[in-house]
């Protein structure tokens, strides 16, 4: 069976296994155990027949009794034990199966988490959350029973197998004659359920987006009352999940009856034939008949279990063709590190273009500059390219042309360490994640110390406010995905953002429409604390401005409309010419909302 089969780039499938074996390496002598456990175990499977065919032709066709009751106990024996081995490795290969995946799913988590930020502009978040949950359980599935079942099934046809040639060999050429028609009907409906489980599995992925969707926004579906709307959307995603799903069973359905059918026309066959004593002139007594058609039954009791299994496996198939997909694609791409410049602040884009689809440029040579200790605020109305200009800036793109550095390094080729030191961001969204408010301040990083948490606190001001909860820093908070913790406000939750941003005491600082959520008195608090200490320190400061009156108190102001720098200077200078900026502020103050797009 060749890659093609599974419609995977063999050097993608490749690559998967290859991290699947680096996954098991460390449990190769527990993987022996097991298999030497198989393979014992089938070969006790072997013993019941040849009994059966000693006890026929020895002993019942003879008429002599003495050596039944231990030939009866030794048939008892080999089955217990058989069976017995097959508890062991069954719970064996299940222990090592939950532990390879356990692993799988962080890889896959890790990875999803390297990959460029334009990977998640294009993937509906549902459809990853998918890979990482319902996909590994096709696999989680097939790992904990079936492997071991099929490995063993493995190991009974080819021991099987061999001991009907051994035998006798007229009988297993007789019966050769059967493999044909049931490889043909094999692979018929081997490949309809692959189609039909990998339609199944981006159909749930699809459904998981739509949930994911519509769960988080319940509050506007229930402003609107459009729930019933909603429910019927979620319907006609179901009922793809359902179609596909539908078509798989039927085709895996219809596979152990045809092989049972087959199965019992060949032993019918057999026993036909020595009923007519058409085996007796190649000298095949009824024993070895007797024990030749347990020896096929045993043959095609694991075909016919596989069948059984056929649709499990090719959901798993399927889960791991769309899993080693995402684990392909190649993690975002660190520049190597750039050698210490003198300038060891402030940030600066030169001649910059980029866009997040190809032939659709957001920013058209853009040069921008922020010295040390420098605030600057970047207005333009809604899609000028202010949030591109951000996300450049901390690394998460690449510009396309042009020259993006902070604290005089490449962004993208900072570590982890000194992308902390050298800035820090606030999106427009805040984001909080399910555990404490000073796990939410310090994500967990050991080195933030709790002077250097108070510090920024003071600052954002956010310190009253966290005192007053019910246990200080140290309350359960509500992530944005949901939970069981507490949960703050809009204004509340962007505090602990810009809080967050301030910790490390950044030598440069992204504020993208910052404090949106925060009252007037708030922000200007904010705005006067930054100027005393950040800025002081020697800090340059970006901010993307929803409020002019933020504007009007930086050191420079720059306009940015249809990704181009359209004015730039000191805000009194610009309010003083009557420019672009000034408008701005005549709509503000009559009332406009200035940021929509024109």
């Amino acid at each position: 069976m060749s890659a093609a089969d599974f419609g995977i780039n063999t050097t993608a499938r490749a690559r998967f296994w290859r991290q699947l074996g680096a996954l098991i390496r460390p449990s190769q002598r527990m993987l022996m155990v097991i298999a030497l456990l198989v393979l014992t175990g089938a070969l006790f499977e072997l013993l019941p027949p040849m009994l059966i065919r000693w006890i026929v032709d020895d002993h019942l066709a003879l008429g002599k009794r003495e050596g039944l009751l231990t030939l009866a106990l030794f048939y008892l024996g080999a089955i217990t034990l058989g069976q017995g081995m097959a508890f062991v490795y069954g719970y064996l290969a299940a222990s090592v199966a939950q532990g390879v995946l356990s692993d799988l799913r962080v890889t896959l988590f890790d990875h999803l988490q390297r990959l460029p930020a334009s990977y998640f502009d294009h993937t509906p978040l549902g459809d990853a959350i998918s890979r990482c949950t319902a996909d590994i359980d096709t696999l989680d599935t097939l790992f904990t029973s079936g492997v071991a079942t099929l490995v063993a099934n493995l190991f009974r046809l080819l021991t099987i197998a061999a001991a009907m040639i051994i035998l006798s060999p007229v009988l297993a050429l007789a019966v050769a004659l059967v493999l044909p028609p049931l490889i043909i009907v094999t692979r018929y409906f081997q490949v309809r359920i692959r189609d039909a489980e990998r339609t199944s599995r981006k159909a749930v992925g699809e459904m998981n987006t739509r949930l994911q969707e519509t769960l988080r926004g319940v509050e506007v579906i229930q402003a609107f009352k459009r729930e019933t709307n909603f429910v019927t959307r979620f319907r006609q995603v179901l009922r793809r999940v359902l179609q596909a799903s539908n078509r798989a069973t039927i085709y895996a359905s219809f596979y152990p009856p045809l092989t049972a059918s087959i199965t019992s026309g060949t032993i019918a066959f057999l026993l036909w034939a020595g009923t007519r004593d058409s085996f007796g002139a190649v000298n095949v007594s009824i024993g070895t008949l007797i024990a030749f058609a347990l020896l096929l039954q045993r043959f095609f009791t694991p075909v016919t279990a596989l069948g059984d299994e056929w649709q499990t496996v090719q959901g798993a198939l399927s889960g791991a063709e769309r899993i080693l997909e995402v684990l392909a694609l190649p993690a975002d791409q660190q520049q190597p590190p750039q050698p210490r410049q003198q300038q060891t602040s402030g940030l600066m884009c030169e001649d910059v273009v980029f866009g997040y689809t190809p032939d659709a440029p957001v920013l058209h040579g853009v040069t921008l500059h922020v010295a040390a200790g420098e605030h600057v605020a970047l207005v333009g109305r809604t899609g000028a390219g202010k949030t591109s200009m951000v996300h450049l800036l901390a690394g998460l793109y690449a510009p396309w042309q042009g020259t993006v550095r902070v604290a005089g390094h490449d962004p993208r080729a900072l570590s982890d360490k000194d992308k902390r030191l050298a800035f820090g961001i606030v999106p427009q969204a805040a984001q909080l994640f399910s555990g404490t408010v000073m796990e939410n301040l310090t994500l967990k990083d050991e080195t933030v110390t709790q002077a250097a948490v108070v510090e920024a606190t003071a600052i954002s001001g956010a310190d009253a406010f966290i005192r007053a909860l019910p246990d200080g820093y140290c309350t359960e908070l509500r992530g944005s995905g949901g939970g069981t913790g507490m949960q703050l406000s809009a204004g509340q939750a962007q505090l602990l953002t810009l809080t967050r941003a301030l910790v490390s005491r950044p030598s440069v600082l992204l504020f993208d429409e910052a404090t949106s959520f925060l009252d007037g008195a708030s922000e200007s608090a904010l705005r006067e604390a930054l100027r005393a200490t950040v800025l002081k320190r020697g800090a340059a400061v970006l901010t993307v401005a929803h409020r002019l009156a933020t504007a009007r108190e930086a050191h420079r102001v720059i306009v940015i409309d249809h990704g181009r720098i359209v004015e730039e200077g000191v805000p009194a200078e610009l309010i003083a010419s009557g420019g672009r900026f000034a408008s701005l502020l005549e709509l503000e103050a009559a009332g406009w909302d200035w940021r929509a797009a024109s």
